[in-house]
């Protein structure tokens, strides 16, 4: 029994795809902070929308933020706003060194904690795409650590953070899942429109009209959701559902994406589920359809 645990959890995942995950954490936040760029100021800086000593009533004493660097930094000539520049330079800078595999494991710690205070910061506009990234930036410290051993450590430690984020991810799902099978409205079908009329822009409700008249629909999308998150531990680690599970998983947040404007949200959800069970897709097939393809296209231009 041990030993399947521990072959399980340490030995189920080989770090080949490594270089793959660690890039697509770094470009995805790389964008998210490129998207947060022209509200910078209003959200983080002493003449923000909230000022820092609001902020910091909701925050623990021991949860660094950037107020304790405006005043040390203050002392050496700084501005409050130069120094929030300081902090988002390093952090865009710290993500950019790890996609050209400079001191990865440095700059990954650089990176999380610049963004664990970011989100300290502003508190108030925080919600659970920033937390989720933050959770996916400790990942990436974990796997760019890895690099720091030998290859053999490296499987290890790469396996024990994909099993992690797994497990985390079977957690958040059966949660959220149970919460909504408490209620009525995930249960008849009223939770979906809600969240259309409630979310949505005008085009999409307009768009969304007609679909009143089939209450069915929203019927089998809202208990399909409930379903899913619900039983996804069971549906994902049995392998003749694991596919059209994800396949249904990443649909599930594209709606998320689309109908309630929750873009971060929905693509960080998407990324997390590619990143835990994605490796379990076999793509060699298509690549060889791909590739015979293309060899075929060629013959017929050599013709």
């Amino acid at each position: 029994m041990v030993t399947k645990i521990d072959k399980f959890i340490f030995q189920g995942f080989k770090s080949s795809n490594r270089e793959l995950v660690i890039k697509a954490i770094v470009i995805f936040a790389l964008i998210n902070i490129l998207t947060v760029l022209p509200d910078l100021f209003h959200i983080y800086s002493e003449q923000g929308i909230i000022k820092s000593e609001v902020n910091q009533r909701y925050n623990f004493w021991y949860q660094p933020v950037l107020a304790w660097f405006f005043k040390s930094f203050s002392y050496i000539g700084l501005s409050a706003n130069t120094t929030l520049i300081v902090f988002v330079f390093a952090y865009i800078s710290s993500l950019i060194a790890m996609l050209l595999n400079v001191n990865k494991a440095v700059f990954a710690f650089t990176a999380w904690f610049i963004h664990f205070m970011l989100i300290n910061s502003a508190y108030l506009f925080s919600y659970g795409a920033d937390y989720f990234m933050s959770f996916t930036l400790i990942l990436n410290l974990a796997i760019c650590t890895s690099c720091l051993f030998n290859k053999n450590t490296q499987n290890i430690l790469y396996s024990f953070t994909i099993r992690f984020l797994q497990i985390h991810l079977c957690l958040v799902y059966f949660f959220a899942g149970l919460g909504k099978a408490l209620g009525t409205d995930w249960l008849d079908g009223n939770a979906i429109w809600l969240v259309i009329n409630t979310y949505s822009s005008s085009t999409v409700i307009e768009n969304s009209l007609p679909l009143v008249e089939h209450p069915i629909l929203f019927k089998i999308l809202a208990l399909g959701t409930v379903i899913i998150e619900l039983f996804y531990v069971a549906l994902m680690f049995t392998k003749y559902t694991r596919k059209i599970t994800l396949s249904l998983v990443i649909l599930m947040h594209l709606g998320i994406a689309i109908f309630m404007d929750f873009y971060t949200f929905g693509a960080i959800m998407i990324l997390l589920n590619l990143i835990a069970f994605g490796q379990h897709i076999n793509l060699k097939p298509i690549i060889k359809i791909r590739n015979k393809s293309n060899l075929n296209s060629l013959e017929t231009q050599t013709i």
